[in-house]
């Protein structure tokens, strides 16, 4: 089901009783599961609008503990309304722990020492048995993450629940609707061809479409449009790069676009951030070749990439949108 087919059944207060919410984008899946409250009167909401994190789970008996903590909530009788809302976030953990992990090890462990004594229902058993029948007052929405399909319990709801892909757009209209609508909240516009030209470059992948317009809001901030040119300037096909160094060069050339190129193999090949930001930090050496900053701008460009640091180890915000300000930053000098 597509998330407009939902806000359909949310509008109409016609929910099931099982949500999965999956796909690429978390900001897609979390802002789509607040939406669910409004299922509930906003003066309800403290008795009836629940919402619980799994990202805090590190064992089986934590694990164990939350499950039953979720069926208890489920299983809870809606107060002066039609209907109880339970969100669970970071769902991934709850139903498809690492394999590997504290939560693997003490569930393997716990099932060797099982086998000896008579088999008793375990909280995982039981959350596969409320997933078969579910309260029908309730609606259980889980917002999850990547999960690992050959997993039980992840079978078992996929089964039993409405599954929404929160990662991919319908067709290129709704792309180029969405990207509107996300510049319009910037106060910003975008010619109709750019917007086309920013769909064919991403796909409908929705959090590639985000990734690049918060990059383009970024580079042509001031700008009364945004235009072809813009885009042919920072959005950039994904491929592999054919330097060591390429990033560090690109920014000692001041070219935004290649710069941009390069911080996004790097991020895709899953290269440390701390490593990319020590290579924007070596490109700020004046006296080479190409160079185009000036002692008095590499000292700004200096005090970027300290913040840029704080902000990475403060968790303010993505790490992948601070290293793309700050080369946008740089090489805008």
């Amino acid at each position: 089901m597509k998330p407009a087919e939902v806000r359909k059944q949310i509008a109409a207060a016609e929910t099931g009783p099982l949500y999965l919410l999956e796909g690429d984008d978390p900001q897609s899946r979390h802002d789509l599961a607040l939406e669910f409250a409004a299922i509930v009167d906003e003066g309800l909401h403290a008795f009836n609008v629940q919402s619980v994190s799994a990202n805090d789970v590190t064992s089986a008996s934590a694990r164990d503990q939350l499950i039953g903590e979720l069926l208890a909530a489920a299983r809870t009788l809606p107060m002066m309304a039609p209907r109880r809302v339970l969100l669970v976030h970071g769902a991934e953990r709850l139903l498809s722990p690492r394999r590997g992990g504290d939560a693997e090890e003490e569930a393997e462990a716990g099932a060797a020492a099982g086998s000896k004594r008579k088999k008793t229902a375990t909280p995982a058993d039981e959350l596969e048995a409320y997933f078969a029948d579910p309260e029908t007052l309730t609606t259980l929405v889980f917002v999850a993450g990547p999960l690992d399909a050959n997993r039980r319990l992840v079978k078992i709801l996929r089964k039993h629940a409405i599954s929404v892909d929160c990662g991919t757009l319908e067709d290129s209209r709704a792309a180029v609707q969405w990207i509107n609508a996300r510049f319009e909240k910037e106060s910003m516009t975008i010619d109709p061809q750019a917007a086309a030209l920013l769909v064919e470059s991403t796909g409908l992948h929705l959090a590639r479409i985000r990734a690049e317009v918060e990059k383009l809001t970024l580079y042509a901030a001031g700008e009364p449009i945004v235009t072809t040119q813009h885009v042919r300037e920072v959005v950039v096909p994904q491929q592999e790069s054919s330097e060591h160094f390429a990033l560090a060069n690109a920014i000692r050339s001041l070219n935004a676009r290649n710069a941009l190129r390069e911080l996004t193999i790097l991020l895709d090949a899953n290269t440390p951030e701390f490593l990319i930001l020590g290579q924007i930090r070596s490109a700020l050496r004046p006296g080479r070749p190409g160079y185009g900053l000036t002692d008095h701008q590499v000292r700004g460009a200096m005090d970027a990439v300290l913040e840029t640091n704080l902000g990475m180890t403060s968790s303010v915000a993505e790490k992948r949108f601070l290293l793309e300000r700050l080369v946008i930053d740089i090489c805008s000098r």
